[in-house]
């Protein structure tokens, strides 16, 4: 045998070599199929879900891999290597692939289809892919699958609408911003039916007409402000150089959007957009309609914010007590009704139980040293303001007109900031306030 072996050692090695490429290429050719996906049992929800999509008829290396026999090679032989983690427990459990482009719109698939003009994408959504695909949107640039992704569980690259609330919503809405109706309107039109709320019947075309906007009712529609945590970052990152540059928002979206497929989830909060249907008592939002109602009070505590007067923090503000130590009051309003609203008010108790019972005294002095302040300052910061209204606008002297804004804005300051919180400092105000009405009304003269 072994000289037959050695007589024809060259045919049996060419035997060998066919028998060897034969049963190579079919065990690459076999990585070809979908089904080899099964080999592993933790690929079996992504194999049923690319079963019951559309693609179902496209194998998986054709959309992994982009097009070319480089790699589809590599496509191949990383596959085996998978099998190999498979079977020796060392594979990972967090899968992830990236798609590229080309994949996408190779020949014969999305090259032309769908790519022009506009779509309905669900519930009369309007979407046209030319405005998104290779554009570049508040500084991104979108590739496929920043929109068709695998977050839809069940589904195979379908499109999840959190990348659309993110990117159409984040910084645009808000309790700050009166959106216009034609933001609205450039995904989806207005009802056009009649539409009946309980019993009560109206048409969106009567209010549309009249140029009420959508956010006058639809207030409560956009959820979530879609902000990103510092600790998002370190889910991947660890490298202290790579931290620091967690500001720099155009090379991040550079790196984990158009370079490389990072789900907008991974670094961003939620946004919901939906009308809540509820008929539970609304969850009023003050913030909506009352922008900051309380900054003039902190202010004036801190002692700063006015002006020609030096900063004064309040004794209590450099101790750090905070609100609740002194506002201990609860009134109810309503007596009789179902509906009972409570809010704290300031109380002399709260002065008396950290200063004791002197405390009573000096806070009536307070109330009415502020009172009789105010009062006094009023009348000459309204003929200050008076005289000047009387002179034409073109005439008005610069350093009068100045004079009188100052009068103004500290004895606004101090009566909407109440002057119980920084008593120093409010008197202080209220002193500039009366001396630069004085010379404003002297120079009117």
């Amino acid at each position: 045998m072994w000289k037959y072996f050695k007589k024809h050692r060259l045919s049996c090695s060419l035997i060998g070599l066919v028998l060897f490429s034969g049963c190579s290429w079919g065990a690459l050719e076999y990585t070809h199929q979908p089904r080899f996906c099964l080999t592993c049992h933790v690929m079996k929800p992504y194999y049923e879900a690319w079963k019951s999509s559309s693609h179902n008829k496209v194998p998986c290396v054709e959309c992994h891999y982009p097009p070319g026999l480089k790699y589809e090679l590599r496509g191949k032989l990383d596959a085996l290597n998978q099998v190999v983690a498979y079977l020796t427990g060392s594979y990972d459990t967090k899968f992830y692939a990236e798609i590229d482009d080309a994949s996408c719109m190779r020949k014969g698939c999305h090259d032309t289809r769908l790519i022009s003009g506009p779509i309905e994408f669900k519930r009369e959504i309007k979407f046209d892919h030319a405005e998104h695909y290779g554009q570049e949107r508040r500084g991104i640039r979108l590739r496929c699958t920043s929109c068709h992704s695998q977050i839809v569980q069940g589904n195979h690259m379908a499109v999840t609408e959190f990348s659309c609330f993110l990117c159409h919503f984040k910084n645009n809405v808000g309790p700050d911003k009166l959106v216009p109706t034609k933001f609205c309107l450039t995904c989806h039109n207005y009802p056009q039916s009649q539409v009946d709320a309980h019993g009560v019947k109206y048409n969106h075309k009567d209010f549309v007409e009249r140029g009420v906007i959508c956010w006058r009712c639809h207030s409560d529609v956009v959820r979530g402000k879609g902000e990103v945590e510092d600790r998002a970052c370190l889910q991947c990152h660890a490298d202290p150089e790579q931290l620091k540059r967690i500001g720099e928002v155009n090379e991040v979206h550079l790196n984990h959007v158009t370079k490389h497929k990072v789900e907008c989830f991974n670094c961003h909060a939620n946004i919901e957009h939906s009308v809540p249907q509820s008929t539970n008592p609304l969850e009023t939002n003050c913030g909506a309609c009352h922008q900051d109602m309380h900054l003039g009070p902190p202010e004036l505590y801190a002692g700063k914010g006015g002006r020609g007067v030096v900063d004064m923090p309040s004794p209590m503000f450099l101790a750090q007590v905070d609100c609740i130590g002194c506002h201990l009051s609860q009134t109810t309003y309503g007596n009789e009704h179902i509906l009972k609203g409570t809010t704290m008010l300031p109380t002399v108790e709260a002065c008396v139980d950290c200063h004791g019972e002197t405390e009573r005294k000096i806070f009536q002095f307070w109330k009415t040293s502020i009172s009789a302040a105010l009062a006094q300052t009023e009348p000459l910061v309204s003929q200050a303001a008076s005289r000047l209204a009387a002179v034409a606008a073109d005439k008005q002297p610069a350093q009068a007109k100045q004079l009188v804004d100052d009068a103004q804005f500290n004895y606004n300051f101090v009566l909407n900031g109440k002057g119980m919180h920084n008593l120093d400092y409010s008197l202080a105000l209220l002193d500039k306030a009366r001396e630069d009405a004085t010379s404003a009304i002297g120079l009117l003269k």
